[in-house]
């Protein structure tokens, strides 16, 4: 590789790194595999198994010992969230239905570093946790909220060794900086008609570790086991206000010292990758995630004078995938894909700002390779959630019964993936 060229890559990478690092990333509060840009293809299907290039730094530490070069991974993914919202009977507050449908955008770099005696190094940058919803200012629900804002950016060094031909472990320590912001109107009981203003902020720093472990069962398989752990993100925000009286400012104020008491929480992943012959490949895999330790609050300022804070309920989530590689020819491998992920809450207990369900996801990708060492991957998922309902949910300022209507993202990505 000439000078000049790696030079570019340095710059193209170290560009992709902070994109990753420091931009709004998706929405729900799910983890959401396809900001790994190398699992759109796969629908995340089997990703703890692949150990295919840098990105198992962060999918599974163990599998860096499969990577025997020097390697970067770097990628960008795109999402489109379609979410509208519309009032149903026994709806008693005022204001437009509403809409969230907006457009994303995150990055994902990862490194790996053979060290020699079975040790391998790599650094990975994420940002694969949080919310961004943007409601209009005057829909039903802007005593709630008219915009959330909730990102942890995580950098992850890790290291992995290989303990003999049939068992490789990794770990990583995940430091995260989370950010939130939170936006909501406040009822005026007098002659003014507009409503008064405000913004809940903090940041705040937690580590995550991230345990990996790969048994080689045979030449042809390979199970793959990945283990998050929980961290809290301790929230505690301060409060600006604007366009209100003392009595509704005082009582925000002491929502400053409130811990929301947010929790990203521990998972467990056991996947496999099975080569069936030269050309086909078949991946599976189980997941759980512990949402019931979710933990955030909902926020509201009415007609009453009075705060309202309550528990968002949230339950364990549960993801199946299957997916397959099919080796077209000699540089292009394509790739197809389907996960389910069971939903984040009950209907009955659905809130206003969280419009999560069950999760049915349809991926498709290819990698080409470019040259010796440099492939070209891209990929796009299609990710159905439908009819999505809210029930009697207290605004505030009124009641809501109504839905989201055929809800849906599509997330599109693209990576590079050089070897040294």
């Amino acid at each position: 590789m000439k000078r000049a060229s790696k030079r570019t890559l340095k710059i193209s990478t170290a560009a992709l790194a902070i994109l990753g690092f420091s931009t709004q990333a998706f929405a729900g509060a799910a983890y959401i595999y396809e900001m790994i840009p190398t699992e759109v293809g796969t629908a995340g299907a089997g990703s703890a198994a692949k150990a295919q290039n840098a990105s198992t730094v962060f999918t599974n530490p163990a599998g860096m010992t499969y990577i025997d070069h020097t390697e970067i991974e770097a990628g960008a993914t795109l999402m489109y969230l379609n979410a509208p919202f519309s009032s149903q009977v026994g709806t008693t507050a005022t204001g437009r239905s509403g809409d969230t449908t907006e457009w994303f955008g995150g990055g994902n770099f990862s490194y790996v570093q053979p060290l020699g005696d079975g040790w391998t190094f790599g650094l990975s940058v994420q940002n694969f946790f949080g919310l961004s919803l943007n409601w209009q200012d005057d829909w039903l629900g802007r005593y709630s909220s008219t915009k959330e804002w909730l990102i942890a950016p995580q950098i992850q060094p890790t290291i992995a060794y290989k303990v003999n031909d049939w068992l490789s472990l990794g770990a990583g320590l995940g430091f995260t900086v989370g950010y939130l912001k939170t936006y909501m109107k406040i009822y005026k009981p007098d002659t003014t008609p507009i409503d008064g203003r405000a913004k809940l902020r903090d940041t705040a720093f937690a580590i995550q570790g991230n345990l990996g472990a790969m048994i080689q069962a045979n030449e042809d398989l390979r199970i793959g086991l990945r283990y998050l752990t929980e961290t809290k993100l301790a929230f505690k925000p301060s409060v600006t206000t604007k366009g209100v009286g003392p009595g509704a400012t005082a009582a925000l104020d002491a929502l400053g010292g409130l811990d929301l008491g947010l929790y990203m929480p521990q998972s467990l992943n056991i996947a496999a990758f099975y080569q069936l012959n030269e050309q086909w490949a078949l991946l599976g895999d189980f997941g759980w995630e512990d949402w019931s330790r979710f933990g955030k609050l909902d926020v509201g300022f009415g007609r009453t004078g009075q705060l309202g804070v309550a528990n968002i309920e949230t339950k364990d989530v549960y993801h199946y995938g299957i997916a397959t590689q099919y080796q077209f020819d000699e540089s292009l491998m394509l790739s197809a894909g389907f996960s389910f992920d069971s939903q984040l809450q009950d209907n009955a207990n659905r809130s206003l700002i969280l419009p999560l369900k069950d999760m049915y996801r349809y991926g498709a990708g290819f990698e080409k390779e470019m040259s010796e060492d440099f492939t070209l991957g891209a990929g796009l998922d299609f990710v159905w959630e439908g009819d999505t309902p809210v029930q009697a949910t207290d605004a505030g300022a009124g009641v809501i019964h109504g839905q989201y209507t055929s809800v849906y993202f599509v997330f599109a990505s693209v990576y590079g993936v050089w070897k040294f």
